[in-house]
Formats: C-alpha cells, structure tokens, sequence
C-alpha cells in the first residue's frame, strides 16, 4: 500500500500494511477533519493519554500481549462513551474503531501496533496544527 497515501481513503483492513507515508497522510487528512467537525483539543488529548498508557506499556513489552490487547479493544467503549456524550466525536468513534480492529486483526499484531501508535500521535499532532488556538 505504500503509495506516497496519494490514494489512500480508507483505513486498510490490517495496520501492518502502511508505509510511513501512508501514516502521514492518513494523519493530515484526520487530523484536518477531526477539527473542521469541531472536536476540542482536550477531547482527543483525553483520549490520548489512553493511548500514551498502552504506548509506553508495549514499549516496555515490545510485544502485544493479552493485556495490552484488552486495553487495546477497551479504547473502544472509552471514545464510544465520549461520542455518546457529544455528536461530534463520532467520526472520531468510527476512525478508532477501524484502527483498532486494524490491529487486533492483523497477522503482524506487533508491526500494526507500532502503527497503531504512529498514526494516533500524527492524527493528534495535525489535530493540533489545523485546530483550536
């Protein structure tokens, strides 16, 4: 799929599978749209600090073990819960739960996680660049 993210529209279906500029793109055009819907900065740092948890738990680890993936899914009724609370979120929800599912099907649960973490920190990175002042 390394394709420079030039044609890139969706989240593919195994996160193993994107090249760093992939990641970039993805992140751009997320964090771009995540702000032109409206989503504060805080909500998705909230959300983040989450993933920091997981982050600095599988680099210690260096493998996606049963807990990590538990904490992993359980991102899932986290940003539910929070797009349950405000309509904006929800494009946010549904691009977590295509990641997340993106790692715990993959057959390089490692390699997509490493992703995993990458595309999250540029999503929240651009977020930022494009976002509230």
């Amino acid at each position: 799929m390394s394709n420079g993210g030039s044609n890139l529209k969706e989240i593919p279906k195994d996160l193993k599978d994107i090249s760093p500029e992939d990641i970039d793109f993805i992140s751009n055009q997320r964090g771009k749209l995540f702000n032109e819907v409206k989503i504060k900065t805080n909500q998705i740092r909230n959300f983040y600090s989450k993933v920091i948890s997981i982050r600095n738990e599988f680099k210690n680890k260096k493998k996606l073990d049963d807990k990590l993936k538990k904490d992993l899914i359980m991102l899932k009724p986290a940003i539910a819960y929070a797009a349950g609370r405000q309509s904006s979120v929800r494009k946010f929800k549904d691009f977590i739960f295509k990641c997340v599912d993106a790692v715990i099907n993959s057959n390089d649960k490692n390699k997509a996680m490493e992703n995993f973490l990458s595309l999250i920190e540029g999503v929240v990175a651009y977020h930022k660049f494009y976002g509230d002042k």
